[in-house]
Order: C-alpha cells, then structure tokens, then sequence
C-alpha cells in the first residue's frame, strides 16, 4: 500500500511525522523541565520555613500530653502567618516513638488543608500518607492533592523538631502552589498549540518542497516537460487502465524534420531555443489529462487518455499546422525561420501493451517521415515496420 503513495506525499509524511515526535518530546522537557524548577523553588522555601518555626518551638512542649493548650500562643502566630498570605497551613505534630506514630497537635490555616489532621487523627509511620512526614533528619516537600479542594494544589514542606539527638516532633507547612501549576497548564496548552502550529507548517513546507523536487524528478531539464522515464510509466498506467475499464487511450509521436540542419546551420544553443518553443506549443492548451513527455532527442510523445482514434488524427492535425506557422528567434544568431514536425498516431487494442503502442507509433512516425516530412500518419495494418536501414530518414 505505501509503495503506491506518491514521492511527495511519502516525503511531506516523513517529515510531518519527524518534527511531531520532535516537537512533542521537545514541549514534553520544557515543560517538565519548568514544573521541576517552580515545584522545587516552593518546596525549598516552604521546607527552609518548616525548619525556622521547628527551631522556634521548645521540643519540651511536645514530650507531654499536655501539649495542646502550651501551644496556643504559637497556633495564633501560625495563624497570622497564614492570614498573611505567606501560608496555606502549618501543623506541629508529635512523634510518639512507643506507638511508632505521629500524633497531631495543633495546627492553623484553611480547613481543606487542616482538616486532614483533625484533633485525634494519628498517622502510622506504615501509612503511605505519613512516609514522607517522618524520622526525617533534614527538612524535604511534596506536592499534595487534597479531597477537600480538588482544584487546589499545595506544596508540604517538613522538618523535624529536635530534642537533643532526638526527633520529638514535626513541623509541616502548606504552600498554596494553585497559581504556579496553572501557568504551567496554561504554558502546557500553549506548547501543544505551537507544536500542532509547527507540524501544520512543516508538513506545508515539507509538501511544497516535495512536489518540486517530486517534478524536478520527473521533468526533462531543457524542455520542462515530462521525461522518458515519466512518459513511460504513465503509459503503462493508461493502457491497464483501458484493459480495465475499455477505454479508448491514443498515443501521439512527434519529431522535428531536419533538426540536425537546424544544430548543424545555427548551433546547439539554436537548437535548444527550438526544442523550448516545440514544448511550449505543445502543450499549449492540452487538457489536465493529457501526459506530455520527451521521448528522446527532437521527439515529444503524447498521452491522450479517453480519444479515440479520428479524435488524436484532428489533435495532432490541428498541432501539426499549428507549430508549421509558428517562427522560431533566436537574437544571438540573428535566426528566424520556422520547423515541421512528422506525427505518428496509434490507440490501444486489446491484447496491446504500451511498448506495443509505442512501435506502433513510431512505425507510422517513420512511415510520415518517409512519404515527405510535415505530415500525419495513422497506424494501420498495412503499413509495415521501416527496415533497419533505412532508420536515417527519421533525421
């Protein structure tokens, strides 16, 4: 199936497909790259925080049970901090070593982020939600989701509270990271939209610069049309196709009579200005379908899909006068004059294939370069093939 895809539709793919996976692993780092960097900012100064206010706390106040109302003075300073916006929430747990748990003992902020440690709410040091809250020697964070504000995000920074070699206790600190995480979905959205914008506009460039390299590949450097390479794959699409669905394909052969006269009078250069202006004749005023190709030297072949045979002998009727009153310039030289051109017709029987068509064609092209130049001849039967030695009167 891909073999059937055209040159410039496999090429405009693969670039497409190159600058996706490229853009997209390029946007998926950046924007890693920054929540790392913004996370780590915050869970750094909620962290260096933590580890101020456990300095701050007397760690004989959490060895006793009686610790709740010895804290009220420092749960009202928490609470001015979060008033102040600089916090969401602080807690000060206890670490009760004999239970292997830690307890809670007061905290201050919004009730979606103390709720979760509600007077009485203990967390094993087993429990997943407590893994990053204990025997922790240096201050750390993480960032939480919380059930109680589903559309908010808080970065918890902890240190431990230390009575001699000691961990007595927790300070754990909320930061409301809500703005930051929505810049970065914000900055999300704007990298796809740039990477789609990307591909978009590569695959666009990559299909222009496909379809001319993908004519470059199939046109004849001089003439600018089709070359014979060209011109004999799409005979060979023409003629399956007039197999499938029988319909009628001509093929029309056409040379300059006497060009060696014309290179040999007034150069080569001469001679290229002549093989530009046949091709542009030519191809004056063909239909879409119409595949016109250099076949060699002086000689343009033409495709004629669905024409039948009367209908190529006017099309290359009409052509044949049509290039004979046409002048040929050429300022360098001081050259005007006018050419000919012998035509060959053939269409496609069934049981032909395309070389078939193509000696055919040649066979009546040789037979009009025989009885006189400047003429057309039809493909029939009776006209027998030119003996190799007699090949020259093609020139």
């Amino acid at each position: 199936m891909l073999t059937r895809l055209s040159l410039k539709t496999k090429i405009t793919a693969l670039v497409v497909a190159i600058v996706g996976l490229a853009s997209g692993f390029l946007g998926q780092f950046v924007v890693s790259t920054l929540s790392n960097l913004l996370n780590d900012a915050a869970g750094r100064g909620t962290a260096t925080a933590a580890a101020a206010i456990a300095v701050s706390i007397d760690p004989s106040v959490l060895s006793s049970d009686q610790a709740v109302p010895s804290l009220g003075k420092i749960q009202a300073q928490f609470q001015e901090m979060v008033d102040q916006g600089s916090l969401a929430g602080v807690s000060i747990m206890r670490v009760d070593h004999q239970a292997n748990r830690v307890v809670y003992i007061a905290s201050a902020g919004k009730d979606y982020v103390s709720e979760n440690y509600a007077p009485g709410t203990s967390f094993g040091l087993d429990d997943p939600r407590s893994t990053l809250l204990h025997w922790k020697q240096k201050a750390g964070r993480a960032v939480w989701d919380f059930d109680k504000a589903p559309d908010r995000v808080f970065i918890a920074g902890w240190a431990p509270i230390m009575q001699g070699s000691e961990q007595v206790g927790l300070a754990l600190l909320f930061a409301d990271v809500t703005p930051i995480n929505n810049a970065l979905n914000t900055l999300a959205i704007a990298v796809i939209a740039t990477c789609v914008i990307l591909v978009l506009l590569s695959g666009f460039i990559a299909y222009k610069l496909a379809t001319g390299f993908e004519k470059t590949a199939v046109t004849d450097g001089l003439m600018g049309i089709y070359n014979h390479k060209y011109f004999k794959q799409r005979l060979e699409e023409e003629t399956a196709k007039s197999r499938r669905y029988k319909q009628q394909t001509a093929l029309v052969l056409l040379d300059i009579d006497f060009f060696k006269r014309v290179n040999d009078t007034y150069g080569h250069a001469t001679g290229d200005i002549v093989l530009k202006n046949l091709a542009k004749w030519v191809t004056e005023g063909m239909r879409n379908t119409d595949v016109v190709a250099r076949y060699g030297g002086e000689e343009i072949a033409i495709i004629l899909p669905h024409t039948s045979l009367a209908g190529a002998q006017e099309f290359a009727e009409r052509l044949r006068i049509k290039i004979s009153h046409q002048v040929v310039r050429d300022p360098e030289e001081k050259a005007e004059f006018r050419v000919t051109v012998s035509v060959g017709v053939a269409q496609w029987e069934p049981g032909m294939t395309s070389m078939d068509m193509i000696k055919r064609a040649d066979t009546a092209l040789y037979h009009s370069k025989h009885m006189g130049r400047n003429r057309v001849t039809i493909y029939q039967d009776e006209i027998l093939p030119p003996p190799e030695s007699q090949t020259a009167a093609k020139d």
